[in-house]
């Protein structure tokens, strides 16, 4: 498991009592929010939460397994990959959890026991009777961060010259410049087309 998603807030805990989800497979749902204390440093960029989280979770019972698929929506703010002015990025998924009971479950090799790429087993204890959803909203959160957020399409970044944002002014930098390794190859491109 990555270092990101084990670093969940230590404040981010809402149970999933197990004996409230029926026995008869009919889905359990419930809807909580959560909130950071503090920025999401992911991958070296500062992601801040702009209101709390809302999450929810669906949870049935299914050839002995428990079957929860957490979904979250919310807003981060974290600054444009091209100007570094704020850009505010909506996110929403969701993740299936597969749990059980059974602690010789994930040895079965048996096509019926596997997962399908979505979904994570976790094997429970069998005296637990409940399952804590902090650490796992957080895992969901984490996988919908983007990675090359942009305050807009539109954004035209900075220079890469003088700095200047090109969003908001622009700049007397030329173009021309290029790798001096590359003036031969210009020079032979420039006589092709005066001949």
């Amino acid at each position: 498991m990555s270092e990101f998603i084990k670093a969940a807030p230590k404040s981010w805990h809402h149970r999933l009592i197990i004996p409230a989800i029926p026995k008869d497979g009919t889905p359990y749902t419930e809807s909580f929010s959560l909130t950071a204390d503090r920025k999401i440093n992911y991958w070296g960029q500062p992601y801040s939460l702009t209101a709390p989280l809302q999450a929810e979770v669906e949870a049935y019972r299914a050839e002995g397994r428990i079957i929860t698929v957490i979904s979250v929506s919310g807003s981060v703010t974290v600054p444009c990959s091209r100007c570094l002015g704020p850009a505010g990025v909506a996110i929403g998924g969701e993740l299936r959890y597969l749990f059980s009971l059974d602690k010789e479950e994930d040895k079965k090799a048996e096509p019926d026991h596997e997962t399908d790429g979505d979904e994570e087993l976790m094997i429970l204890d069998s005296w637990e009777d409940e399952i804590d959803l902090g650490p796992l909203v957080w895992e969901v959160m984490i996988t919908l961060l983007p990675t090359v957020p942009l305050c807009s399409e539109e954004c035209r970044g900075l220079c890469p010259k003088c700095g200047a944002d090109l969003n908001t002014s622009s700049c007397t930098c030329t173009d021309e410049e290029g790798d001096p390794r590359f003036e031969v190859l210009k020079s032979l491109v420039q006589k092709e087309q005066y001949k």
